[in-house]
């Protein structure tokens, strides 16, 4: 072709140098563990070497990763240790890959677990860019040092809170003192106790999950020390005697529980595609704790896939929209949603939304590439497709 002036050679390197990067980065889309990177230069004249960097294909390629369960389940619990990054690298990097490199610098000594929650990327994004610095030499993991009283503070907090949950603590048994036990003894236990397991002093559990178990067993024994401490409401509780100081009407904290608990079936649910079951659960759950975004996400992500209730799906997806502003995945959603409607041009503002918070979100970008190759074959009217 070059010798008969169809191509002309620059433009023949390009579509090789092309064609040679599309089929590297396709390989991340099918990765499931770590990768090994070997800059071997074939013995070519150098006139004809394809100038590709490797730095380039790594950030290009793990923008497509399928799945990161490898690198969570290996590298969870440890520690990132963070290297500078190189110039000859930089330039490889977006403005997002960089700011996202600065942030995860300000933690320390954290595991990933404990990391996760402070950032303020997805759990899926977050472990995309660790992939992408780890292959680029940017970042390793280490093991963070066992710390003994705080492994023991934290046994003792997930024992109280079971303790809480299941059955009726005497503040005396709670406070291992007698019932004639002086003022002194009970401002001494509770201060002993409050540098055991203050929730501040959980920043390094392995779970952020103990972090708030913590505050509910410390709001607990603050309870028992506003009562014990004060004279006339220990002798009203000396005088009803601990069976009536039972709590007879179920805690908020209960019914948040019961919510989390009818939220993780959903989930399972849904993922075996059961989306009436899920959907009825969900419900349930919103009733219970009608806070948190992700549990109108997912009540929204169940109706979708339900004809007759797919204008209360979009509803359910505005409510997590409203409480999570910055939720990629409800904004992706309700993208989905209309797009399943025969309406891409509303469609394409809530794609839009997703790439001005995550310009790397893949789904979104392909999205909008086929409501921009629809509106160029003429196939939307300003109200949706046209028949």
């Amino acid at each position: 072709m070059v010798q008969n002036n169809i191509l002309n050679q620059r433009d023949l390197f390009f579509a090789l140098i092309y064609q040679l990067r599309t089929i590297a980065t396709s390989t991340f889309a099918l990765a499931a563990g770590e990768w090994n990177f070997v800059n071997k230069v074939p013995e070519v004249p150098e006139d004809s070497r394809f100038n590709i960097q490797l730095p380039g294909i790594i950030a290009e390629g793990s923008n497509k990763l399928g799945t990161t369960s490898y690198f969570r389940n290996k590298y969870f619990h440890k520690s990132p240790k963070i290297a500078r990054i190189p110039d000859a690298i930089k330039e490889f990097l977006s403005n997002y890959e960089i700011n996202f490199y600065q942030e995860l610098g300000q933690f320390q000594n954290l595991q990933n677990a404990q990391i996760i929650p402070k950032m303020s990327v997805s759990e899926d994004i977050f472990w995309k860019k660790i992939v992408l610095f780890y292959l680029l030499n940017i970042i390793d993991f280490v093991e963070v040092a066992i710390d003994k009283e705080l492994d023991k503070n934290i046994e003792e907090i997930l024992g109280l809170y079971e303790k809480f949950k299941t059955s009726r603590i005497d503040y005396y048994e709670l406070f291992a003192l007698k019932s004639t036990a002086t003022l002194n003894e009970i401002k001494n236990t509770y201060f002993s106790y409050a540098k055991k397991y203050h929730p501040d002093r959980m920043t390094m559990a392995p779970d952020p999950e103990i972090k708030e178990k913590a505050n509910y067993v410390f709001a607990e024994i603050n309870k028992a020390y506003e009562t014990l401490s004060n004279p006339d409401k220990r002798r009203d509780y000396d005088g009803r005697g601990f069976k009536e100081n039972d709590r007879l009407e179920p805690l908020q904290d209960n019914l948040m529980e019961k919510a989390r608990l009818l939220y993780r079936r959903a989930k399972t649910l849904y993922a075996q595609k059961k989306y009436w079951e899920a959907a009825s659960s969900m419900d349930e759950v919103i009733r219970l704790d009608p806070g948190k975004a992700s549990y109108f996400l997912l009540q929204g992500l169940c109706q979708m896939n339900l004809p007759r209730l797919r204008r209360m799906a979009a509803d359910n997806l505005q409510k997590a929209i409203d409480l999570e502003n910055w939720n990629v995945e409800a904004f992706t959603a309700m993208g989905i949603l209309f797009m399943t409607e025969n309406q891409p041009l509303r469609a394409e503002g809530f794609f839009r939304k997703v790439l001005s918070i995550n310009p790397d979100h893949a789904l979104a970008r392909k999205k909008l590439e086929e409501i921009s190759g629809e509106k160029k074959k003429g196939k939307f009217s300003l109200f949706g497709k046209k028949k």
